[in-house]
């Protein structure tokens, strides 16, 4: 009877959506989480049918505490639509009839759905190389257009993206786009594993304009709390944006978005930049040991009860140890002798200069001579710079993160002195790029790699960068990041789109008619992305341990054959930049467990 039951449902379903398409109301259709779909872009690859999407149905298959995501868009005529909305009903269970996932922001064991609208920046003066692509064979296919970034939740103001939403008159017709999480049951013990059917539905005011049925498979395997590999994501003036917060709600509400799509955001509070505070450290410990991600604190959802791994002392160069030897030792035994009794798990280390070039080279030496040389335990402080590998300053740097990649070469030396190499930030084509007009799947493929050569951390130099940078002309300044796509200027160019801005400020001070007027950060698909790739590193990992990492690699070099140094700057990118070819892996991963 549930099979049949579920035919029934189909075959409306599937009439409603080729009956009732409304006339500004062109078109509805689904992707997966792994591309991004131009506002002008009508005719997408996928639009005729992709992994999760058959041209009728949507289908997807995940992992107890994994949240899936994917896209419903919409092709909106010339004359625009008025009062537009997406419903999505509780997935029910087809044989048992339990319902998962509640309410958007209801997090819990039974799991959760949010849906958003995507917001469009429109690019068109395209990132230039420098960092981000080295040349370009490398660069993105596209880099101008209307590009989807920023997710508003429906519960804010209709006119700034909540619902129900009226949207304007076009020179032609063009795409809206709606994003949707399901994070998948914690709770194993109540909610069964196997199918569970919902459908989608869009409503031009109390006419319903289409519906799409939806199927997930709940697979019996659990998706750990804890990540495979590290993503450290630096944020910092927030606090001048939430005036109605305290300084402990902002820093909840900091950890706790950056905790639910699995990334550690550190190193832009008080207690990162600024000298050794007992209390301070102490009031933070939470964090460090897991406490601060539990129910009991407010928090659900992946990484519960997980401890943060990283801790940077200082950033960017900020001389929290002081400027004298005796204060340097003094600092230094102080933090060693701290994190030795209180956060013994945790890899604390001295940020001591960012991308220093030769001229820097005495000064790193003097200032790590003063800590090697201390008599205390504060000579096991291990240093940190945003550099790749240079034999000048060998015994004198603990930690590289290098923004050209990691030199798989240098790397074993590097290990074998008991440091470790990491990278940053993202430059095509030997790894992911964080720019606006890089595909989704550059936010994706890095944990892949991480995977692939095990390396431990990536670090994001910003995640909230709404004020210029500081060494820019704008430096004073604050950013309408809803509306201008460059967020880097320094004194002679303009040259980057979407760098630093992985979150958006639900409340704008400074741009009042931007305000989305919710005291929360608003993710963005390139964040939603980063969370893919974590959690598809951990799936990753459970099949290694089934059958092996030799034939885990097998599967992975069928997307990442090669990265990192394995790879020429001025080559074309080797890996895949289609999101569903990533998706065929995980399916034949989930299917092996």
């Amino acid at each position: 009877m549930a099979a049949e039951r579920m035919i029934v449902q189909f075959l409306i379903f599937w009439f409603l959506s080729l009956s009732t398409i409304n006339a500004q109301i062109l078109d509805v259709w689904a992707l997966g989480d792994g591309e991004k779909v131009f506002r002008e872009d009508l005719n997408h690859p996928a639009k005729s049918g992709n992994i999760i999407w058959d041209g009728d149905k949507i289908s997807l298959r995940g992992l107890y505490n994994e949240v899936l995501a994917f896209q419903v868009i919409t092709e909106i005529g010339n004359q625009g639509a008025k009062n537009l909305y997406l419903e999505l009903g509780y997935p029910v269970h087809q044989e048992q009839g339990i319902v998962i996932a509640g309410s958007s922001l209801q997090y819990g064991p039974a799991g959760t759905i949010e849906i958003y609208s995507q917001h469009y920046l429109e690019v068109s003066q395209p990132t230039q190389p420098l960092w981000f692509y080295g040349s370009e064979k490398a660069a993105p296919a596209k880099m101008t257009g209307w590009i989807p970034d920023a997710l508003i939740p429906v519960d804010v103001q209709p006119s700034r993206g909540g619902f129900p939403m009226t949207l304007p008159v076009g020179e032609s017709s063009y795409n809206q786009g709606f994003w949707i999480d399901i994070h998948l049951p914690r709770d194993r013990e109540n909610f069964p594993a196997g199918k569970y059917t919902s459908s989608v539905k869009i409503f031009e005011g109390s006419k319903l304009i289409a519906a799409i049925p939806l199927e997930i498979d709940l697979v019996d395997h659990y998706l750990s709390d804890e990540n495979v590999s590290v993503v450290w994501m630096y944020c910092d003036i927030v606090e001048k944006y939430f005036t109605d917060l305290t300084q402990d709600e902002i820093l909840r509400m900091v950890k706790f978005e950056a905790r639910r799509h699995r990334i550690e955001m550190t190193g832009g509070f008080l207690v990162n930049r600024r000298p050794f505070d007992e209390n301070i450290l102490n009031d933070y410990l939470p964090y460090l040991n897991g406490e601060g991600y539990t129910p009991e604190n407010g928090y659900i959802g992946p990484g519960q009860g997980q401890g943060e791994h990283i801790f940077p002392i200082g950033m960017y160069g900020s001389s929290v140890l002081g400027t004298k030897k005796k204060d340097v030792q003094l600092q230094s035994n102080l933090w060693v002798d701290w994190f030795d009794e209180y956060a013994p798990d945790t890899q604390y280390f001295l940020y001591l200069i960012d991308e220093p070039g030769p001229r820097a080279y005495d000064w790193i030496k003097e200032r790590t001579n003063w800590i090697k040389s201390n008599p205390g335990s504060g000579s096991r402080l291990p240093i940190f710079t945003t550099s790749g590998f240079v034999q000048a300053l060998e015994d004198h740097i603990d930690y590289w993160a290098a923004y050209n990649g990691v030199d798989l070469e240098k790397r074993g030396y590097v290990e074998e002195k008991g440091g470790q190499y990491w990278f940053y930030n993202g430059n095509r084509p030997r790894y992911g790029a964080i720019i606006l007009e890089a595909p989704a799947t550059d936010m994706r493929v890095n944990s892949w790699i991480m995977y692939k050569y095990e390396i431990p951390l990536h670090f994001l130099w910003h995640g909230t960068h709404w004020q210029h940078n500081r060494q820019g002309p704008k430096g004073h300044l604050h950013q309408n990041v809803f509306k201008r796509s460059i967020t880097f200027i320094n004194d002679d160019m303009e040259f980057a789109n979407g760098d630093g801005v992985f979150f958006y400020p639900g409340v704008m001070p400074y741009y009042p008619e931007e305000s989305r007027g919710v005291n929360r950060l608003l993710p963005s698909i390139r964040l939603k992305n980063i969370r893919r790739g974590q959690q598809d590193a951990i799936i990753l990992k459970l099949a290694e341990n089934k059958i092996g990492r030799a034939s885990v690699m097998q599967l992975i070099d069928k997307v990442v054959p090669r990265a990192m140094s394995e790879v020429n700057m001025d080559e074309e990118v080797p890996w895949s930049q289609m999101g569903d070819e990533y998706e065929r892996i995980r399916i034949q991963l989930l299917e092996l467990l």
